[in-house]
């Protein structure tokens, strides 16, 4: 193993060295799920894991580059809602990550343009994005 790729056996809560707030019953079932997420380690996280923690903003440093693969491979994929929700989730990610991170937001506008008619099929896209 690669010693830069060590981070993905590791969960949010490593890497950012950081202890969520524990479940309470006033937390939502979303809330209580994600909390739960942060304790896995990235490698095992699913795509419908992937989406939901990216949808409420957990760290996208870690997360979008492992959703891009996943989208890599199938950019429609069913995330847990509708096909494309995983792709959803990744572009509504906020625009000062992908100005941080020009090396993904590229990464991401090759599989738009390559994918577009596919993608425009399934998704309503904002204009920006096509």
């Amino acid at each position: 193993m690669n010693k830069k790729e060590i981070w993905r056996y590791k969960s949010l809560e490593q890497l950012e060295n950081k202890k969520w707030e524990p479940n309470t019953a006033e937390n939502s079932g979303l809330a209580q799920k994600c909390l739960a997420l942060t304790k896995v380690p990235l490698v095992k996280l699913s795509a419908n894991e992937l989406s939901m923690l990216i949808g409420q903003s957990y760290n996208p440093h870690y997360l979008v580059p492992l959703a891009l693969e996943i989208l890599n491979n199938d950019i429609l994929i069913t995330a847990g809602l509708y096909p494309g929700d995983l792709l959803k989730s990744v572009l509504d990610v906020p625009s000062s990550f992908w100005e941080e991170h020009p090396d993904l937001h590229n990464k991401l506008q090759d599989l738009m343009r390559e994918r577009m008619e596919e993608v425009e099929s399934e998704l309503d896209l904002p204009d920006y994005w096509r």
